[in-house]
């Protein structure tokens, strides 16, 4: 005889007020059984300090300007434990700081109802889940050469003015390439496309900027090579 096996355990983090029930009533929905979480994640855990549910859905307020900081707390606290986070911003900037901080999932809010438990499932089950539209997030960005030889002045510390020196375009073409290059990073600024290109963290790295054959079409740069 086939032994059914016993529903899954969620811990909810985070989550309050109409946000709250209407996790619950998606998880509950789906079968799976809700752990308390009144002491956080001091109460999903045993005396072992090990987490005593299977998945932990974790509600990322849009206002908190420290949220990635307690995802990775969160993360950390709870040892392997796949997290799911639940969030009302769909930009790629949030998504990516949210899955380089830990995150084995993204639902967004206006989806909870459908998507939730089955993120839940498929994190628990070794996958990531993100929405199919933010598919390009997991994979990494397809950066054309150009845009990586200006990203890599970028990350040398090089101005717009001194970058469109070297390659004789005009300001308004490198910022143009930037503005892109920036878009398909999911970044906002220099800094912030520095940051995630250096940090191995966020799944990048510096050989993201490797050109290779396209290098040699465009030529060489001055005090520069991407490889």
């Amino acid at each position: 005889m086939t032994r059914t096996p016993p529903p899954l355990s969620v811990g909810i983090l985070n989550a309050s007020g109409s946000r709250r029930q209407r996790i619950v009533s998606a998880l509950v929905r789906d079968g799976m059984d809700v752990a308390d979480q009144s002491a956080g994640t001091r109460s999903l855990a045993d005396e072992s300090g090990t987490t005593t549910c299977d998945a932990l859905v974790v509600d990322l307020h849009r206002t908190e300007s420290s949220a990635g900081d307690d995802l990775r707390m969160i993360v950390e606290r709870a040892s392997g434990t796949p997290v799911v986070v639940i969030s009302e911003v769909s930009d790629r900037r949030a998504m990516r700081l949210a899955l380089a901080a830990g995150a084995d999932g993204y639902v967004l809010d206006g989806e909870l109802e459908q998507s939730l438990p089955a993120a839940v499932r498929g994190v628990y089950a070794g996958q990531l889940s993100v929405p199919r539209a933010a598919r390009n997030i997991v994979a990494r960005p397809r950066l054309s050469a150009r845009e990586k030889q200006i990203l890599g002045m970028v990350v040398l510390g090089f101005s717009n003015s001194e970058i469109a020196a070297k390659l004789f375009l005009a300001d308004s073409t490198v910022k143009s390439h930037l503005t892109s290059a920036f878009s398909k990073l999911g970044v906002r600024s220099r800094n912030e496309a520095t940051a995630m290109i250096l940090d191995l963290d966020s799944g990048l790295g510096i050989g993201i900027l490797a050109i290779s054959e396209e290098h040699e079409r465009l030529g060489p740069v001055d005090g520069y090579s991407a490889t």
